[in-house]
């Protein structure tokens, strides 16, 4: 087992998307307050904001109910935030179009904050190879209509508000496109080198024999619970038994096919959160979190049997000795592990193959 932590990068995002619903609540509760003091009010400047404040309380609640739904929090709100931006623009352009006493650069609310916060919030949450395929896709939904619209009406395009729509959705808009294919191309080598240096973080942990964690992974694992000390604490020493005659008669390829199968056959046998450290030579050591005494001691025992009856070729079988250890209040990993290692020497002592308790 690795140590779990929440990645640093969805704590992140977690923490933005409750800040950005905390302010959509806030500015759906001002405009529906502000709206309701006007003396004539648009119906939709009279429903959306409301039903923001809903949705988004809703999914703030559920978020931190759910810390793990992170991606459906934020496709609520991708997905809310292009409706209140796109919805209200097709109204008011298809009102425009039907009633010429209608003027769109009048009837239509500021929209260029929208698109931008829209467009911002999907560089952030967005994956980059969705993310240039749906920044095009909403350009066109939300330029289109508009630029038509005011190529038929060149007299609204002339005006200030006309040219500034213009601006907005053309070149603007095409220079955050290029940006968004930058940004995708950097975020595609960020996680490259996230990649490898995972890897090699691997590679470092990792016994490349066995597969398992190397001694200096697992002190470091071992000194990180017993700092935090949240739940008992208990090890497992397993030694193979003669190992040096099986590297004597049989040569060290043999020698290291046994530690491989006897490292594959243990793993295999122990839960998620357990953890399995090759420690050094023929020496493993399994660390148990949350088990008692008793529990702890039965586990040994099962990697004893299963070892035991384990049939390797040009070998046959091999046998373990096991020394069993649960921490103790106030005492530390060195002090943990002589008294694993009597016990383990203890077994070997009675004769091998046997679990002996410290």
């Amino acid at each position: 087992m690795t140590l779990t932590t929440d990645d640093p990068i969805e704590i992140l995002k977690r923490k933005a998307v409750i800040f950005i619903l905390g302010v959509m609540i806030v500015g759906g509760i001002i405009a529906s307050f502000l709206h309701s003091l006007e003396a004539k009010t648009h119906p939709i400047s009279l429903i959306i904001p409301p039903v923001t404040v809903v949705i988004c309380l809703g999914t703030l609640i559920y978020l931190l109910k759910h810390p793990q739904k992170i991606y459906l929090a934020i496709k609520i709100i991708l997905g809310w935030s292009s409706f209140i931006v796109v919805f209200p623009e097709y109204f008011f352009v298809i009102e425009a179009f039907l009633n010429p006493d209608k003027l769109l650069i009048d009837s239509l609310p500021p929209i260029s904050s929208g698109i931008f916060l829209l467009t911002t919030s999907m560089i952030v949450f967005l994956r980059p190879k969705r993310l240039l395929g749906l920044i095009i896709l909403l350009w066109v939904v939300i330029a289109s209509p508009i630029v038509i619209y005011l190529i038929f009406h060149f007299q609204e395009l002339k005006t200030p508000r006309g040219i500034d729509l213009i601006v907005t959705l053309v070149p603007a808009m095409g220079i955050n496109i290029f940006l968004v294919t930058f940004y995708a191309r950097l975020q595609d080598a960020f996680n490259q080198i996230c990649m490898e240096r995972f890897h090699f973080k691997e590679v470092s942990e990792k016994d490349a024999l066995t597969g398992s964690f190397n001694r200096g992974a697992g002190e470091k694992i071992l000194q990180n619970l017993i700092d935090q000390r949240e739940q008992s604490i208990g090890i497992i020493l397993c030694d193979i038994d003669r190992f040096k005659q099986v590297n004597d008669n049989y040569g060290h390829l043999i020698g290291d096919r046994v530690l491989q199968t006897i490292a594959r056959c243990c793993q295999a046998h122990l839960r998620k959160q357990d953890i399995l450290i090759r420690w050094g030579g023929e020496e493993f050591v399994i660390v148990v979190t949350g088990d008692s005494q008793q529990e702890l001691e039965n586990l040994a025992e099962r990697l004893r049997f299963i070892v035991a009856e384990q049939q390797i070729p040009e070998v046959g079988r091999v046998t373990a000795s096991f020394g069993v250890a649960i921490l103790k209040p106030h005492e530390n990993l060195i002090q943990l592990f002589a008294r694993a290692d009597r016990a383990l020497y203890q077994a070997k002592d009675w004769g091998r193959n046997q679990v002996v308790l410290a």
